[in-house]
């Protein structure tokens, strides 16, 4: 092997290590960082590596170590500090809260100094091993070319785009890449700013938390649907009877049902807005201090808390979930291990958790059954509706109802389980969004239409009183919304929360970007409970 090859692999090991090893390592820091070994992030990390290791533009290879330095060092030390990572909009914030912020890191800097370290240990000795080899390796003479093509991909993506959700933060993907792809939006979002097409963000009044005392804090188990729709479910009135099992808890006064609007039509920005109790379509602010999250809620009342998700892709649908207040997380991958590969894992995932100690627990349930294509979410032998040879519409439709029928059941049987515990759990279930199935022609959910956020709400309280029962149906009434379950789950854990921004029966439902840049719309409560409400606890 000649020597400029070994010079060129050896630069290649060690820009390699600078930009994988701090996330590994600080793993062993952060329990709650997921960060650092997913697949898509140590391409991107490698690659990049190979561009700087064969480049002859030393100048070049410098600049591009310096910037992945800072995407990489700011977003550990940012983890450290806020229990996330910070995206495009935190940065624009940030310009206008600046004095607040440098105060703040400063009054905790002894505390970053250790994830701060990790970065620069690693930069320094790829920048001592560059000066050592350069002029020494193997070099391609497009190499520069490339390399800058793919450091302003992301800007030139971001500067085209209607939506921010490709740009935002994944937590379970490396801080070199979510720095890389937040300071890449945020560029081009100043450029669009100043070119006067980018708006200007709103700014709303801070939510008052306020603490509840004597407080029973029962088990709280949220379980969130995937793509489901309450038009296809027979107990909502569909023609087929897509909800056997679950309709058995028809005459259990401690089961509540009732037709709900989802927050958002695309999953992930219907998570944020939901477990962060979000009421605007565009409130940056609240969603970036994650202060009314569901999870740091949970942690400030004690609770031992769980997120555990058949999603494949978790990490990239719950990047404002505040991951630092999640005690156990685990998504599809961590889920191998069953026989089973669908939602049924769910239920065995929930019955190793100990309902029965002194802290209580908050545990997410994120399902998956009904998402497209929905034929691979549901065990074959479970279908009673035929696909096989069918015309578009009605495979769509029938492998769509078989999914439903699936997640009924394994809903019921997470019911069930809660049902035989000697302390008071709480059970909420509800869905990300819909799903349109031929209504006018359509078919999916990532359009700004209430029929593509109809979802079922259901409420289950084991050991739990039927005044309190009572107060939770009085309370979300005859059709309810992801903002009220969600405020309403605050409450069981011990909190109100207060919206100052908020309008007398105005609500939004919004589009594909969490921050309303994707479009959204406003409904009256009071309007849709007038078209589905015999009565205020009846469902037309």
């Amino acid at each position: 092997m000649s020597s400029t090859l070994k010079s060129s692999l050896s630069l290649l090991l060690v820009i390699s290590l600078f930009l994988l090893l701090p996330d590994m390592l600080y793993q062993w820091i952060n329990p709650h960082y997921i960060a650092g070994l997913n697949g898509k992030s140590c391409v991107i990390s490698l690659l990049l590596a190979l561009l700087m290791a064969l480049s002859r533009a030393y100048v070049l290879t410098y600049i591009v170590l310096f910037f992945l330095f800072i995407w990489q060092v700011t977003q550990l030390m940012y983890f450290h500090y806020y229990g996330g990572f910070y995206s495009g909009f935190d940065l624009v914030l940030l310009m206008s809260e600046s004095s607040d912020a440098i105060t703040g890191f400063w009054d905790v800097i002894e505390f970053l100094i250790v994830p701060a370290s990790l970065s620069f240990a690693f930069f320094i000795i790829a920048i001592l091993v560059l000066n050592q080899l350069r002029n020494k390796n193997f070099t391609v003479k497009s190499m520069p070319y490339i390399l800058l093509i793919i450091c302003f991909a992301p800007f030139l993506q971001a500067l085209t785009s209607d939506s921010s959700q490709k740009f935002q933060p994944n937590i379970a993907q490396s801080s070199v890449k979510n720095g890389f792809y937040s300071f890449s939006y945020f560029l081009a979002r100043q450029v669009k700013a100043i070119s006067g097409i980018e708006p200007e963000l709103q700014h709303y009044a801070p939510y008052q938390i306020t603490k509840i005392y004597n407080v029973d804090r029962p088990n709280i188990i949220v379980i969130m649907g995937e793509s489901l729709s309450y038009l296809n479910m027979g107990m909502f009135g569909y023609q087929r009877n897509t909800t056997p099992d679950i309709e058995k808890l028809l005459k259990d006064p401690n089961f509540i049902f009732k037709p709900s609007i989802a927050s958002a039509v695309s999953t992930r920005v219907s998570l944020s807005l939901f477990f962060n109790t979000i009421y605007e379509p565009d409130n940056v602010s609240q969603i970036s201090k994650m202060n009314t999250s569901l999870f740091r809620l949970a942690k400030i009342a004690d609770y031992r808390t769980f997120y555990i998700s058949t999603q494949k892709n978790a990490g990239g649908l719950t990047y404002a979930l505040s991951p630092s207040d999640i005690d156990i997380w685990k998504e599809n991958k961590h889920l191998l291990n069953y026989q089973s590969q669908y939602d049924d894992r769910l239920v065995d995932e929930l019955k190793g958790i100990d309902l029965k100690s002194e802290q209580p627990q908050f545990i997410t349930l994120h399902m998956r059954s009904a998402h497209t294509p929905y034929i691979e979410n549901y065990p074959k032998s479970k279908a009673i509706y035929p696909v096989e040879g069918q015309a578009y519409r009605d495979y769509m439709m029938n492998s769509y109802d078989n999914s439903v029928l699936f997640t009924q059941k394994v809903i019921k049987d997470i019911i069930d389980y809660a049902k035989k515990q000697s302390k008071p759990t709480y059970v909420f279930f509800t869905s990300d969004h819909g799903e349109l199935m031929g209504e006018s022609g359509r078919f999916g959910h990532n359009i700004v239409d209430i029929d593509a956020a109809k979802v079922p709400f259901f409420f289950y309280g084991a050991n739990v009183t039927s005044d309190t029962i009572s107060a939770i149906n009085n309370e979300l009434g005859c059709l309810t919304n992801h903002y009220m379950i969600s405020r309403q789950i605050a409450k069981v854990m011990g909190f109100t929360i207060n919206n100052p921004n908020q309008q007398d029966d105005i609500y939004y439902l919004n589009g594909t970007d969490a921050f309303g840049l994707a479009g959204y719309k406003s409904y009256s409560l009071k309007s849709l409970k007038e078209q589905n409400c015999l009565a205020e606890n009846d469902i037309l």
